[in-house]
Protein backbone atom coordinates (compact mmCIF):
# COMPACT_ATOMS: atom_id res chain seq x y z
CA UNK A 1 0.00 0.00 0.00
CA UNK A 2 1.23 3.51 -0.73
CA UNK A 3 3.01 5.22 2.14
CA UNK A 4 0.44 8.04 2.06
CA UNK A 5 -2.42 5.58 2.49
CA UNK A 6 -0.42 3.86 5.21
CA UNK A 7 -0.21 7.11 7.16
CA UNK A 8 -3.78 8.23 6.42
CA UNK A 9 -5.22 4.89 7.45
CA UNK A 10 -4.27 5.48 11.06
CA UNK A 11 -7.30 5.70 13.33
CA UNK A 12 -8.29 9.22 14.26
CA UNK A 13 -7.01 10.77 11.03
CA UNK A 14 -8.88 13.87 9.87
CA UNK A 15 -11.37 13.49 7.04
CA UNK A 16 -9.56 15.93 4.76
CA UNK A 17 -6.17 14.32 5.38
CA UNK A 18 -7.65 10.92 4.59
CA UNK A 19 -9.22 12.21 1.36
CA UNK A 20 -5.97 13.87 0.29
CA UNK A 21 -4.05 10.65 0.81
CA UNK A 22 -6.63 8.53 -0.99
CA UNK A 23 -6.93 10.77 -4.01
CA UNK A 24 -3.19 11.45 -4.15
CA UNK A 25 -2.76 7.71 -4.57
CA UNK A 26 -5.38 7.73 -7.33
CA UNK A 27 -3.67 10.57 -9.19
CA UNK A 28 -0.63 8.32 -9.69
CA UNK A 29 -2.86 6.02 -11.74
CA UNK A 30 -4.12 8.76 -14.06
CA UNK A 31 -2.98 6.79 -17.11
CA UNK A 32 -5.62 4.14 -16.34
CA UNK A 33 -8.37 6.64 -15.53
CA UNK A 34 -7.82 9.69 -17.72
CA UNK A 35 -8.51 8.22 -21.19
CA UNK A 36 -11.72 6.53 -20.02
CA UNK A 37 -13.09 9.64 -18.29
CA UNK A 38 -12.07 11.97 -21.13
CA UNK A 39 -15.31 11.52 -23.16
CA UNK A 40 -17.37 12.25 -20.03
CA UNK A 41 -15.41 15.42 -19.35
CA UNK A 42 -15.66 16.54 -22.98
CA UNK A 43 -19.43 16.08 -23.09
CA UNK A 44 -19.76 17.86 -19.75
CA UNK A 45 -17.69 20.83 -20.97
CA UNK A 46 -20.13 21.21 -23.85
CA UNK A 47 -23.09 20.84 -21.47
CA UNK A 48 -21.69 23.63 -19.27
CA UNK A 49 -21.96 26.05 -22.24
CA UNK A 50 -19.17 28.45 -21.16
CA UNK A 51 -19.34 32.00 -22.51
CA UNK A 52 -16.56 34.32 -23.69
CA UNK A 53 -17.42 36.75 -20.87
CA UNK A 54 -17.25 34.12 -18.09
CA UNK A 55 -14.82 34.21 -15.23
CA UNK A 56 -14.73 30.44 -14.70
CA UNK A 57 -13.76 28.19 -11.80
CA UNK A 58 -13.22 24.47 -12.42
CA UNK A 59 -13.51 22.51 -9.19
CA UNK A 60 -11.57 19.35 -8.43
CA UNK A 61 -9.73 19.77 -11.72
CA UNK A 62 -7.43 16.79 -11.28
CA UNK A 63 -5.26 16.48 -14.36
CA UNK A 64 -7.28 19.16 -16.17
CA UNK A 65 -9.75 17.10 -18.19
CA UNK A 66 -12.47 19.77 -18.07
CA UNK A 67 -10.35 22.87 -17.45
CA UNK A 68 -8.35 22.46 -20.66
CA UNK A 69 -11.57 22.44 -22.70
CA UNK A 70 -13.20 25.38 -20.95
CA UNK A 71 -10.15 27.65 -20.72
CA UNK A 72 -10.07 28.71 -24.41
CA UNK A 73 -13.78 29.55 -24.32
CA UNK A 74 -13.91 31.95 -21.36
CA UNK A 75 -12.44 35.28 -20.28
CA UNK A 76 -10.43 33.70 -17.47
CA UNK A 77 -10.22 30.37 -15.66
CA UNK A 78 -9.02 29.14 -12.29
CA UNK A 79 -8.57 25.39 -11.79
CA UNK A 80 -8.85 24.28 -8.15
CA UNK A 81 -7.58 20.99 -6.73
CA UNK A 82 -6.19 19.98 -3.34
CA UNK A 83 -3.43 17.80 -4.82
CA UNK A 84 -0.21 19.44 -6.04
CA UNK A 85 0.64 16.35 -8.09
CA UNK A 86 -2.68 16.56 -9.93
CA UNK A 87 -2.11 20.24 -10.69
CA UNK A 88 1.34 19.39 -12.05
CA UNK A 89 -0.36 17.05 -14.52
CA UNK A 90 -2.95 19.73 -15.31
CA UNK A 91 -0.20 22.22 -16.15
CA UNK A 92 0.74 20.00 -19.09
CA UNK A 93 -2.78 20.22 -20.54
CA UNK A 94 -4.33 23.52 -19.44
CA UNK A 95 -3.38 26.75 -21.26
CA UNK A 96 -0.77 28.81 -19.48
CA UNK A 97 -3.17 31.71 -18.95
CA UNK A 98 -5.23 29.64 -16.49
CA UNK A 99 -4.57 29.94 -12.76
CA UNK A 100 -3.90 26.55 -11.15
CA UNK A 101 -4.73 26.84 -7.46
CA UNK A 102 -4.09 24.30 -4.71
CA UNK A 103 -7.01 24.48 -2.30
CA UNK A 104 -10.08 22.85 -0.77
CA UNK A 105 -13.54 22.98 -2.37
CA UNK A 106 -15.08 23.45 1.08
CA UNK A 107 -13.06 26.63 1.67
CA UNK A 108 -11.81 27.87 -1.71
CA UNK A 109 -9.21 30.69 -1.49
CA UNK A 110 -11.09 33.23 -3.60
CA UNK A 111 -12.83 36.51 -2.91
CA UNK A 112 -16.62 36.55 -2.70
CA UNK A 113 -18.33 36.77 -6.07
CA UNK A 114 -15.14 36.19 -8.07
CA UNK A 115 -16.69 33.90 -10.70
CA UNK A 116 -19.64 33.83 -13.08
CA UNK A 117 -19.31 30.10 -13.84
CA UNK A 118 -18.28 27.16 -11.64
CA UNK A 119 -17.97 23.65 -13.07
CA UNK A 120 -17.64 20.46 -11.03
CA UNK A 121 -17.18 17.19 -12.92
CA UNK A 122 -17.03 14.21 -10.53
CA UNK A 123 -15.52 16.58 -7.97
CA UNK A 124 -18.06 16.96 -5.17
CA UNK A 125 -18.91 13.41 -4.07
CA UNK A 126 -16.28 13.35 -1.30
CA UNK A 127 -17.23 16.75 0.16
CA UNK A 128 -19.68 17.67 2.89
CA UNK A 129 -22.52 19.45 1.04
CA UNK A 130 -23.35 21.55 4.08
CA UNK A 131 -19.88 23.10 3.65
CA UNK A 132 -19.18 22.87 -0.07
CA UNK A 133 -22.46 24.38 -1.28
CA UNK A 134 -22.23 27.59 0.81
CA UNK A 135 -18.57 27.91 -0.22
CA UNK A 136 -19.49 27.64 -3.89
CA UNK A 137 -22.29 30.15 -3.49
CA UNK A 138 -19.83 32.64 -1.99
CA UNK A 139 -17.39 32.11 -4.86
CA UNK A 140 -20.07 32.90 -7.46
CA UNK A 141 -21.34 36.35 -8.35
CA UNK A 142 -25.13 36.86 -8.09
CA UNK A 143 -26.63 35.10 -11.09
CA UNK A 144 -23.49 33.01 -11.54
CA UNK A 145 -23.95 29.47 -12.80
CA UNK A 146 -22.99 26.25 -11.03
CA UNK A 147 -22.78 23.24 -13.36
CA UNK A 148 -22.45 19.82 -11.73
CA UNK A 149 -21.77 16.33 -13.06
CA UNK A 150 -21.75 13.48 -10.56
CA UNK A 151 -22.12 9.72 -10.59
CA UNK A 152 -25.60 8.24 -10.69
CA UNK A 153 -26.45 4.63 -9.76
CA UNK A 154 -23.56 2.22 -10.32
CA UNK A 155 -23.75 -0.11 -13.31
CA UNK A 156 -23.83 -3.90 -13.13
CA UNK A 157 -20.10 -4.42 -13.76
CA UNK A 158 -19.10 -1.98 -11.01
CA UNK A 159 -21.42 -3.75 -8.57
CA UNK A 160 -20.18 -7.18 -9.64
CA UNK A 161 -16.56 -6.13 -9.09
CA UNK A 162 -17.34 -4.86 -5.60
CA UNK A 163 -19.04 -8.16 -4.80
CA UNK A 164 -15.92 -10.02 -5.97
CA UNK A 165 -13.72 -7.75 -3.84
CA UNK A 166 -15.89 -8.48 -0.80
CA UNK A 167 -15.71 -12.23 -1.49
CA UNK A 168 -11.90 -12.17 -1.70
CA UNK A 169 -11.12 -9.46 0.88
CA UNK A 170 -8.66 -10.37 3.58
CA UNK A 171 -10.25 -11.44 6.86
CA UNK A 172 -6.94 -10.76 8.58
CA UNK A 173 -5.87 -7.55 6.87
CA UNK A 174 -2.48 -5.96 7.40
CA UNK A 175 -2.59 -3.15 9.98
CA UNK A 176 -2.61 -0.35 7.40
CA UNK A 177 -5.63 -1.81 5.59
CA UNK A 178 -7.47 -2.50 8.86
CA UNK A 179 -6.91 1.10 9.93
CA UNK A 180 -7.97 2.40 6.52
CA UNK A 181 -11.20 0.39 6.69
CA UNK A 182 -11.90 1.82 10.14
CA UNK A 183 -11.18 5.37 8.97
CA UNK A 184 -13.48 5.01 5.96
CA UNK A 185 -16.22 3.49 8.12
CA UNK A 186 -16.03 6.44 10.51
CA UNK A 187 -16.51 9.10 7.84
CA UNK A 188 -19.61 11.28 8.11
CA UNK A 189 -22.24 11.16 5.39
CA UNK A 190 -20.72 12.83 2.33
CA UNK A 191 -22.18 14.39 -0.83
CA UNK A 192 -22.44 11.01 -2.56
CA UNK A 193 -24.40 9.60 0.38
CA UNK A 194 -26.80 12.52 0.71
CA UNK A 195 -27.40 13.63 -2.90
CA UNK A 196 -28.38 10.50 -4.77
CA UNK A 197 -31.12 11.60 -7.18
CA UNK A 198 -32.52 14.65 -8.92
CA UNK A 199 -34.85 15.56 -6.06
CA UNK A 200 -31.99 15.47 -3.55
CA UNK A 201 -30.07 17.92 -5.76
CA UNK A 202 -33.03 20.26 -6.07
CA UNK A 203 -33.64 20.25 -2.32
CA UNK A 204 -30.03 20.84 -1.26
CA UNK A 205 -29.29 23.48 -3.90
CA UNK A 206 -32.43 25.49 -3.23
CA UNK A 207 -31.73 25.46 0.52
CA UNK A 208 -28.18 26.64 -0.20
CA UNK A 209 -29.38 29.69 -2.13
CA UNK A 210 -29.44 28.45 -5.72
CA UNK A 211 -32.17 28.39 -8.32
CA UNK A 212 -32.12 25.06 -10.16
CA UNK A 213 -32.69 25.53 -13.88
CA UNK A 214 -32.08 21.97 -15.02
CA UNK A 215 -31.56 18.64 -13.30
CA UNK A 216 -31.44 15.25 -14.95
CA UNK A 217 -30.30 11.67 -14.52
CA UNK A 218 -29.22 10.07 -17.77
CA UNK A 219 -26.49 8.17 -19.61
CA UNK A 220 -25.42 10.86 -22.11
CA UNK A 221 -22.11 9.33 -23.16
CA UNK A 222 -21.06 5.88 -24.34
CA UNK A 223 -17.33 5.23 -23.90
CA UNK A 224 -15.56 2.62 -25.98
CA UNK A 225 -12.96 0.87 -23.81
CA UNK A 226 -10.37 -1.08 -25.83
CA UNK A 227 -10.18 -4.19 -23.66
CA UNK A 228 -11.54 -5.93 -20.60
CA UNK A 229 -8.16 -5.45 -18.88
CA UNK A 230 -8.27 -1.68 -19.51
CA UNK A 231 -11.69 -1.49 -17.88
CA UNK A 232 -10.50 -3.57 -14.93
CA UNK A 233 -7.49 -1.28 -14.43
CA UNK A 234 -9.86 1.70 -14.49
CA UNK A 235 -12.17 0.18 -11.86
CA UNK A 236 -9.28 -0.88 -9.62
CA UNK A 237 -7.74 2.60 -9.74
CA UNK A 238 -10.36 3.73 -7.22
CA UNK A 239 -8.36 4.10 -4.01
CA UNK A 240 -10.40 1.91 -1.69
CA UNK A 241 -10.54 -0.91 -4.24
CA UNK A 242 -6.81 -0.66 -4.90
CA UNK A 243 -6.09 -0.83 -1.17
CA UNK A 244 -8.22 -3.97 -0.80
CA UNK A 245 -6.39 -5.59 -3.72
CA UNK A 246 -3.01 -4.76 -2.16
CA UNK A 247 -4.15 -6.19 1.16
CA UNK A 248 -5.03 -9.62 -0.21
CA UNK A 249 -2.77 -12.62 0.12
CA UNK A 250 -1.11 -13.84 -3.06
CA UNK A 251 -3.54 -16.72 -3.61
CA UNK A 252 -6.64 -14.62 -2.94
CA UNK A 253 -5.37 -11.85 -5.23
CA UNK A 254 -4.77 -14.30 -8.07
CA UNK A 255 -8.24 -15.80 -7.61
CA UNK A 256 -9.86 -12.37 -7.51
CA UNK A 257 -8.09 -11.14 -10.64
CA UNK A 258 -9.01 -14.30 -12.55
CA UNK A 259 -12.67 -13.93 -11.57
CA UNK A 260 -12.67 -10.19 -12.29
CA UNK A 261 -11.11 -10.64 -15.74
CA UNK A 262 -13.68 -13.30 -16.56
CA UNK A 263 -16.46 -10.95 -15.40
CA UNK A 264 -15.15 -8.10 -17.57
CA UNK A 265 -14.58 -10.38 -20.56
CA UNK A 266 -18.17 -11.64 -20.38
CA UNK A 267 -19.35 -8.11 -21.16
CA UNK A 268 -16.90 -7.51 -24.02
CA UNK A 269 -17.87 -7.41 -27.67
CA UNK A 270 -16.52 -9.66 -30.43
CA UNK A 271 -13.31 -7.62 -30.76
CA UNK A 272 -12.69 -7.60 -27.01
CA UNK A 273 -13.72 -3.98 -26.45
CA UNK A 274 -16.46 -2.82 -24.08
CA UNK A 275 -19.04 -0.07 -24.30
CA UNK A 276 -19.65 1.75 -21.04
CA UNK A 277 -22.58 4.16 -20.63
CA UNK A 278 -22.49 5.37 -17.00
CA UNK A 279 -25.55 6.97 -15.46
CA UNK A 280 -24.75 10.56 -14.49
CA UNK A 281 -26.50 13.30 -12.55
CA UNK A 282 -26.21 16.71 -14.20
CA UNK A 283 -27.45 19.97 -12.75
CA UNK A 284 -27.44 23.59 -13.85
CA UNK A 285 -28.17 26.15 -11.11
CA UNK A 286 -27.79 29.89 -10.53
CA UNK A 287 -26.80 31.74 -7.42
CA UNK A 288 -29.82 33.68 -6.21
Amino acid sequence: MDAALNRAGAQGVGRRALMRALFASASLRDAAVGPILAPLHADFAAYAAPRPSDRALDLGSGSGGVARLIAPRVRSLAALDFLPDALALARQAVPGSAALVCGDIECPPFITGAFTLATASLALHATLPARSLPALRRALAPGGRLIIQEWGPADALHLALDDLLADHASESPPPALADLRAALASLPLLWGDLLQDVEDYREWLVEAGFEVERAEESAPVTVRIPSADAYLRFLLARPDRHAELDGMGEEARAAFLAAARAQMASAAGPGGSLRWAPVLLRVTARRR
